[in-house]
């Protein structure tokens, strides 16, 4: 017999809940890791649940399911939860944003980026929503986190401390909804207790002093914090990025536009020489026309750089989103 399976056999027999998680753990192994996530918790609660209203772990265990069938309806239901467990006390996961393969328009290669959500919301989120709520984040993690600093010599500060730390999660779980709907990065359902998987629902009654010291060693609080406070820089630079990009690429795109309303695209001055006056239309108070030889060459290469844009924001979404996730399915220490 190998070390793992000594320590396994052990475990099952001090814990048969844990061991059980532990081979569900390793059926879902290849997942994504928000399904994981949500799996691993949904059967932690639904077991230890069942051993508080009377049932031995063993019969609460072939209740739920063998954890190769729970990984197996996990998988197949791409998180919609196993149906086999039956009295299961949470509700059904609902299926993962990018769980629908793109179809259509969609499905095309290069262009078919025009119709994928997930770029579209890329742009609106880096382009806009990211932005302001990395601010509004920033602010309140220093006002809260200085005035914390501040008063910790005294009683008040160690309230605000752990005000910051919850204010933190929260406003991180928060974030993982607008990825989620935005970025179409799937982001754990199920909310993760401080103590672990091992205590979920296990009966054990925490002291206010060690539940403080859960919250204070708990990975996943600061790491919330750390992504309040250094968000805002990659955020400020992902805007900039995106809104260059857009305007450009929509100055580009309006080239008809500007030629059918016989509008000038720039202004330079009278005595300056230009580079591409035999292209363009270049009037003698600097004003510059678009010329019927440069109207679709000029639209073609907007056409070319709001594709790439896309492309872009959905390549941007997906590594942000995948940040996000990181920290919301972080294991607490």
């Amino acid at each position: 017999m190998s070390a793992d399976e000594r320590i396994h056999e052990q475990t099952a027999s001090r814990d048969p809940i844990r061991a059980y998680v532990r081979q569900l753990a390793a059926e879902l192994d290849g997942c994504d890791v928000a399904l994981r996530h949500d799996a691993l918790i949904d059967a932690e609660v639904h077991l230890r649940s069942a051993v508080r209203a009377g049932a031995t772990a063993e019969r609460a265990i072939a209740d739920y399911g063998a954890p190769a069938e729970i990984a197996r309806a996990y998988r197949e239901s791409t998180g919609a939860g196993p149906s086999l467990a039956a009295g299961a006390s949470t509700p059904p996961l609902g299926a993962p944003p990018n769980a629908a393969a793109q179809r259509g328009f969609g499905s095309i290669p290069i262009i078919g980026v025009w119709a994928q959500p997930a770029a579209w919301g890329g742009l609106l989120y880096f382009g806009a929503l990211g932005f302001v709520l990395a601010i509004c984040y920033f602010t309140w993690a220093v006002t809260i986190g200085s005035l914390a600093l501040g008063a910790m010599p005294l009683i008040i500060g160690l309230p605000l401390l752990l005000l910051l730390l919850a204010s933190a999660r929260g406003l991180s779980l928060f974030e993982g909804r607008v990825v989620e709907l935005l970025l179409r990065v799937r982001m754990p359902r199920r909310t993760q207790p401080v103590a672990g998987l091992e205590g979920v629902g296990s009966g054990t009654r925490l002291g206010f002093w060690k539940r403080i010291g859960c919250w204070l060693r708990d990975v996943r609080s600061w790491m919330s914090l750390g992504y309040l406070l250094g968000n805002l820089p990659v955020s400020t630079f992902l805007f900039s990025v995106t809104i260059t990009l857009v305007v450009l690429s929509a100055w580009l795109l309006a080239a008809p536009v500007f030629y059918a309303l016989d509008m000038p695209i720039s202004q330079a001055a009278p005595d300056d020489g230009f580079v591409l006056e035999s292209l363009l239309g270049v009037e003698s108070d600097g004003k510059i026309f678009l010329t019927g030889a440069t109207v679709v060459p000029v639209f073609l290469m907007g056409l070319a750089l709001m594709t790439g844009t896309l492309w872009l924001m959905r390549g941007l979404g997906f590594v942000y989103g995948r940040v996000v996730q990181a920290i919301q399915v972080a294991r607490p220490q």
